[in-house]
């Protein structure tokens, strides 16, 4: 029964991951990573990006 549970756990979280990934896609962006440089939407780092953004969202 648990490996039940902790596959549709699994399968959740995989959907939103895979959701992100292409709303991501579907509209240009990209998420930064510490240390890359090639996100020029991260040009001041990634929490400036989002300093102005309020209740989370992206």
């Amino acid at each position: 029964m648990s490996t039940w549970i902790v596959g549709a756990l699994v399968a959740i979280a995989l959907f939103f991951a895979f959701r992100h990934i292409w709303r991501n896609f579907r509209e240009g962006k990209s998420d930064c990573y510490a240390g890359s440089t090639s996100c020029s939407s991260c040009q001041g780092g990634c929490a400036s990006r989002h300093a102005g953004k309020k209740d989370g969202a992206v």
